[in-house]
Order: C-alpha cells, then sequence, then structure tokens
C-alpha cells in the first residue's frame, strides 16, 4: 500500500506543475490580446458639450477650436465621428455668427447619420429665425393706471 501512495503523489505534484504551467501560459497570452480600438473619437467633444449647456460664458471660439482639432486626430487616427458632433459643431458656428460652416457641418451630419436627418433639416430650416424671448414684468406695466 506503501508503494502506491509514494506512485501517487510524484502524479499529482505534476499534474500540479502542469496546470501552474498552463495557467502561466493563458495570463501571458492574455496579456499580449489588445484592447478593442473605441468606435468614436470622443476627446473634445463631451466637454464641449456640457459648457455649450452650462452657458457659463466659455468662448466658442475656442470650443469650435478644440473641436476641430479633434476632427484632425480622428481623422489621423482612422477613428469615427461620434453623433451629434458635427451638429453641435455646427451649432457653434452658427452662434459665432459664421452660417456657411455651420450649414455645411449640420449636412455633414445628415450624411454621416442618416437618422438625424430629420432634425438637422428642421435646425436648418429655423437658422437665422429670431427666438421668441419671453417678456419681462416691467414694474410700469404691472402698477395700475392712475386715473382708473
Amino acid at each position: 500500500m506503501s508503494n502506491i501512495l509514494a506512485m501517487t503523489r510524484p502524479l499529482t505534484l505534476a499534474r500540479a506543475c502542469r496546470g501552474l504551467a498552463l495557467v502561466a501560459i493563458a495570463g501571458l497570452l492574455s496579456a499580449c490580446v489588445q484592447q478593442p480600438k473605441p468606435m468614436y473619437s470622443w476627446q473634445a467633444y463631451q466637454p464641449s458639450v456640457y459648457a455649450y449647456l452650462k452657458n457659463d460664458g466659455a468662448d466658442d471660439a475656442v470650443q469650435a477650436q478644440a473641436l476641430e482639432k479633434n476632427i484632425e486626430t480622428a481623422r489621423a487616427a482612422n477613428v469615427e465621428l461620434p453623433p451629434g458632433f458635427r451638429a453641435h459643431l455646427g451649432m457653434l458656428y452658427l452662434k459665432m455668427g459664421d452660417g456657411d460652416k455651420g450649414i455645411e457641418q449640420m449636412q455633414g451630419e445628415k450624411v454621416a447619420f442618416p437618422e438625424s436627418t430629420p432634425f438637422m433639416d428642421f435646425l436648418m430650416r429655423n437658422v437665422g429665425k429670431p427666438q421668441a424671448q419671453p417678456e419681462a414684468a416691467t414694474p410700469a406695466a404691472d402698477a395700475p393706471k392712475k386715473g382708473s
């Protein structure tokens, strides 16, 4: 019986060594796997949208320049721009008074993301139309008229 125990011990030790070797090889191979390439180049887009919506007085020209730089780096890396990127850049251009560039970016958004066509058409139809501002109540308008 002692012979049987003596023979099984080296087998289990050999199996353990083989198992550890397989785990080590699998770990090394998994370390060589490349991370998946991102689908879109977000870079300056999200902070720019946040600053635009926050309306904290951030310079629109600086935001537009950061987005233009993002376009260049995305092209260099062969990565697509995210949905809404061109529309946001177009809105910045329109806000700065550069209507041609704004319309061009919105047309680019329609080409890149056809599902945005109705919204882009709506925005382009309303370019240059004055937006209704709520009338501020003036004290003179709220005061009762004399003689009434």
